[in-house]
């Protein structure tokens, strides 16, 4: 006859629960830019102040890249055992990157039609980085 108890299941070691919070937060910072890069552009496209959410943008943009550079170099130094954490983070990092280009064309009057990828590019980022957020907390969680 069971019990009807559930097994134990014992936190992770402290210098990779440390490690995987920093990710944590660097990624969550990743995020919290992406979701700005949104209203950022809703500033200059709106015609509120061009200008100024123009620049906004672009900041953010180079900062974001940031971030995720260094969210992927902490996911590969610190989470070997995960590598989907590590490979999705370079991606995330890849896809920044070339989202900035993107941004910066389009911001020196190359195309207009290269919205079209930088949009739906922007709304891929997001969903990698939430994704990328729910597994660090599973992560976190397991053994």
């Amino acid at each position: 006859m069971t019990t009807g108890t559930r097994p134990v299941t014992q936190p992770p070691p402290p210098t990779r629960a440390k490690a995987l919070r920093a990710y944590s937060v660097l990624n969550g910072l990743v995020l919290l830019g992406v979701v700005l890069q949104g209203l950022w552009a809703g500033g200059f496209i709106g015609h509120l102040d061009g200008a100024f959410w123009l620049q906004l943008h672009r900041i953010t943009a180079y900062t974001v890249v940031i971030l995720a550079l260094a969210a992927a170099i902490l996911a590969a130094v610190t989470q070997r055992r995960h590598r989907a954490i590590t490979a999705w983070s370079a991606a995330l990092f890849i896809l920044t990157g070339a989202e900035a280009e993107l941004g910066h064309e389009i911001g020196d009057g190359g195309p207009q039609t290269l919205i079209a990828v930088h949009v739906p590019l922007a709304l891929l980022i997001m969903g990698l980085a939430v994704y990328l957020s729910i597994t660090a907390a599973r992560t976190r969680r397991t053994p």
